[in-house]
Order: C-alpha cells, then structure tokens, then sequence
C-alpha cells in the first residue's frame, strides 16, 4: 500500500481506519482508543505514525493486538532523510526539553526574589529578581525555537489544541518579558514612585511565571496524555 492509499483509510465516513508502523499497517478500526480515526485527540489514521509513535509514552507492544493489513511501500526523498537525521540528533540531545527549564526556573526564580523584596524591602531582592527575570526572557527564545523544531520533525506541525495553546502563551511570555524589562530600563525610579507603573511592573513579573506554567503544563499533556 501507498502512502496516497493510506490516507483514505482515516476512520472517518464510514471508512476503516489504518495506521502505519514502521511499514506495516494496521487496522484500529475497532479501537476504543481510535474512535473516529483519532487517538488522543493528536494522532489521525490514515498516516505513517513510525516518527509519532516512536517519541509515545508506551511501546509499541500495544500494536500486536492490531491486524496487520498490508505493508506500506515508502519511497525515501531527501527530504525524509534530513528529517530523520534530525529526530536521531534530537532523540539524542532533547534541546527542547533540556532548555525549557531555564526560563521555567528563571521566572520561578525572578517571582521568588521579587515577593521577597515586597515584602522585606531590601534592594537586593529586586536587583536579583529584574537580572534572573531578564535571563528568563532571553533563554526562552531558544527553548521557544527548540519547541518549534521538535513540533516539526516529531509532529509534522499538526496544529492540534495542545500546541496552539503552547504557541500563542509563548509569544505572550515574550512579549511580556520584554514589555516589563522595557518598563524597567525606561523607568528608573520605579521602586521609589509606587504608581500604576509599579504594580503593572510587578503584576508582569508574577504573570509570566503562571504563563511559563501553563505552557509546561500543555507539554506534559503531550508526553503523558
């Protein structure tokens, strides 16, 4: 079977629903777990699943209890094989997951020193939540590109729920960090004068670490779910 074939076979007006593993199909038609050819709410039938299933929580003993229809005939472009070298580098490295973690303790971090200086009033709480704060904005940057590739090469830019939340609260964790660092630069009596640009300055830093926990959260949600 080709690929072409195998898209009709998406579960979906009454057709069966198949799905490709390492060039075999199977039919999950009858899948609890593939009611109306999704699984999950992310992964359709009617596809070759062998870079998705392969990053899965699970193994892929969960297939043997599937029938194996046919054999899918894959014709490798360039393409595919730049692809695959990357899934091997990224199987390999995890940048996304390694650098997530610098702006989710950053912002962590920054929130934590600048409670502190609220509520202490020593300087050197704020100082050291604006630097670690000022951090976090600059690593996501990387973690937020790492997060995009990783969607490419693993899910083939599926936009699902999952990963338009992901999406629209990173350029909104952005664009509040350099919003509030902007503030701050631009405003260097802010400590002294308790207007509404200080607690807009201090709201920001307390936001963007519910930000950055909801986007873990939505990656959990890929990994676990």
């Amino acid at each position: 079977m080709k690929l072409k074939e195998l898209y009709k076979y998406n579960g979906q007006n009454g057709e069966k629903a198949y799905i490709a593993y390492k060039g075999k199909v199977y039919d999950v038609t009858n899948s609890k777990r593939w009611k109306n050819g999704v699984h999950m709410g992310r992964h359709k039938s009617g596809e070759d699943l062998t870079d998705f299933l392969a990053l899965a929580p699970h193994t892929d003993e969960v297939l043997k209890s599937f029938e194996v229809v046919d054999t899918l005939e894959v014709e490798e472009s360039s393409a595919t094989k730049t692809k695959e070298a990357l899934i091997s580098l990224y199987k390999k490295f995890h940048p996304h997951p390694v650098l997530i973690r610098y702006p989710l303790g950053l912002f962590f971090f920054a929130a934590l020193m600048q409670a502190l200086f609220l509520i202490t009033s020593l300087k050197g709480f704020d100082d050291s939540a604006i630097y670690a704060f000022f951090a976090a904005t600059v690593m996501a940057v990387p973690a937020i590109l790492a997060g995009l590739l990783s969607w490419w090469i693993n899910y083939d830019m599926h936009a699902t729920k999952i990963f338009k939340n992901k999406i629209t609260f990173s350029i909104i964790l952005l664009l509040i960090g350099v919003f509030n660092i902007v503030l701050r630069v631009t405003h260097p009596n802010i400590l002294a004068d308790h207007d509404f640009v200080y607690v807009l300055y201090n709201v920001l830093i307390f936001a963007n670490l519910l930000v950055v926990l909801f986007i873990a959260y939505e990656g959990g949600k890929i990994t676990w779910a």
